[in-house]
C-alpha cells in the first residue's frame, strides 16, 4: 500500500459534502444504478490502496471476501495492480484511482468516457462511491495517525488539530449534510461534481 495520505480539515470538508450528496444518490438509485457489490469493492479498495487507509483496506478486504473476490483479486489491488480486474469494470476501477491520485480533481475527459461507456446513471454511480471511500479514508487515516501520536510515533507531517478534528467534523458534519441533501439529491443532474 502506498504512503499515508494526509487529510486536512478543509479538503475533508468539501470531501464530506460531496460524499452526503453521492450517498444519498447511490441509495435513492440503489436498484437503478447499474453498480454491484464486486465493483464497488473493486473501487473502494483502489481508492484506499491510493490513500493509504490501513483502517479501510482491513475493512474493504473482509467486504470484497464477500462480495465474492478472491484473495489474489484483493492482493492485487492493493498493490496497485488491475491485472485481476474484469474487462468490463476496468474503467471505473482506473477511474477511481485517477481521481483519487488527483485529491479529488473529476478529470473531465476521463469522466465523459465514464459516461460513454456505462452511461449517466452508472457512471455517477461510479463517482458516488468513490467520494464515500474517500471521505472515510480521511476519518480512518486521520485516526490511525492520532493513533500513532499518542503512542509517541508521530509521523513527520501531520498535525494533531487534523488527526483530532477531520474524524470530528466527518461524524457530525455526513449527518448533516444528509439531513440538508434529502430535499435536493432527486434534483441533482447527472454529472460530476
Amino acid at each position: 500500500m502506498s504512503q499515508k495520505r494526509k487529510f486536512n480539515i478543509f479538503e475533508q470538508f468539501s470531501i464530506i459534502y460531496k460524499a452526503s450528496i453521492s450517498f444519498l444518490f447511490l441509495k435513492i438509485f440503489k436498484k437503478k444504478n447499474g453498480m454491484n457489490f464486486k465493483l464497488k469493492e473493486r473501487i473502494m479498495l483502489a481508492v484506499t490502496e491510493v490513500n493509504g487507509c490501513v483502517m479501510c483496506s482491513y475493512v474493504h478486504t473482509k467486504l470484497a471476501l464477500k462480495a465474492g473476490l478472491t484473495d489474489k483479486d484483493i492482493k492485487e489491488i492493493l498493490e496497485g495492480e488491475l491485472v485481476g480486474v474484469p474487462k468490463e469494470e476496468a474503467l471505473a476501477v482506473l477511474f477511481a484511482k485517477n481521481y483519487a491520485f488527483n485529491k479529488e480533481i473529476v478529470d473531465k475527459e476521463f469522466y465523459q468516457k465514464l459516461i460513454d461507456h456505462y452511461g449517466k446513471r452508472k457512471a455517477r454511480a461510479v463517482l458516488g462511491v468513490t467520494h464515500v471511500i474517500t471521505m472515510t479514508n480521511g476519518m480512518g487515516i486521520s485516526l490511525d495517525l492520532l493513533k500513532q501520536t499518542f503512542t509517541f510515533k508521530h509521523v513527520k507531517g501531520s498535525c494533531i488539530l487534523n488527526e483530532i478534528l477531520v474524524p470530528i467534523l466527518t461524524m457530525v458534519l455526513f449527518p448533516i449534510f444528509l439531513i440538508i441533501n434529502v430535499p435536493v439529491v432527486p434534483f441533482v443532474k447527472l454529472k460530476h461534481q
